[in-house]
């Protein structure tokens, strides 16, 4: 029995080929022995890959094989947006205010705000003005002085009337001096004074003070 040699000739995606020799199974009508030479008139082995003719037919494709299409790709060079400057504007510096101005602007004080106990006369008016120093109200008289504040015997608007210790206040009493009169009368507005009706501790009233006994002076 004989063994039958097949040659197989395939192309590869980019235009190569490719020998593929085989044996095949045993075949048992016997076979007429190929020689070398008839072989090569079928196919050359000699003849280079590059040397074959073009195009080549695919074993399953009828179609000739088409050749390779380079495509170029361009990227066009795109510029960098310039950023944008914003110049800002430098605010004014702010004035600096005094200290009495600096707290009314802070609004409001609470009721433990301003350094004095709330619901007395020395609370209320620490809250009309900026008092930075402490002590009961008969001592507002010698306090203010250390801390360089004017003081005098007539009444000015938003001065601070300062009374000395009598049976009715023997811490003394303080009160924010509202407006004068023409008749040198004034108004004061005051917390925790027991003289007037509605008056007492935590309550403000007003009044207007026609005489001055028991009081020291003003603070301006």
């Amino acid at each position: 029995m004989n063994r039958t040699v097949g040659v197989t000739l395939c192309m590869t995606v980019g235009g190569g080929a490719i020998f593929a020799f085989g044996f095949g199974a045993l075949a048992p009508v016997p076979q007429r022995p190929i020689t070398a030479a008839a072989a090569a008139t079928i196919v050359p082995l000699s003849t280079p890959i590059e040397q074959m003719p073009s195009p080549i037919e695919q074993r399953d494709d009828l179609r000739p094989h088409q050749g390779r299409t380079a495509v170029v790709v361009y990227l066009l060079a795109i510029s960098e947006p310039t950023p944008l400057v914003i110049q800002k504007r430098a605010r004014p510096a702010a004035r600096p205010m005094s200290q009495p101005a600096a707290a009314a602007a802070a609004g409001p004080l609470t009721a433990t705000g301003n350094g004095f106990s709330y619901g007395y006369c020395t609370w209320w008016v620490a809250h009309k003005r900026y008092i930075p120093w402490r002590g009961n109200a008969y001592q507002w008289w010698w306090n203010a002085r250390t801390f360089g504040f004017a003081e005098g015997p007539t009444p000015r608007a938003g001065a601070i009337m300062v009374m000395g210790i009598s049976g009715t206040s023997p811490q003394g009493h303080v009160a924010y001096v509202e407006s004068v009169n023409g008749d040198g009368s004034f108004l004061v507005s005051e917390m925790n004074w027991w003289g007037v009706p509605g008056g007492g501790w935590n309550r403000v009233d007003y009044r207007t003070v026609t005489s001055m006994p028991g009081v020291l002076g003003f603070i301006y």
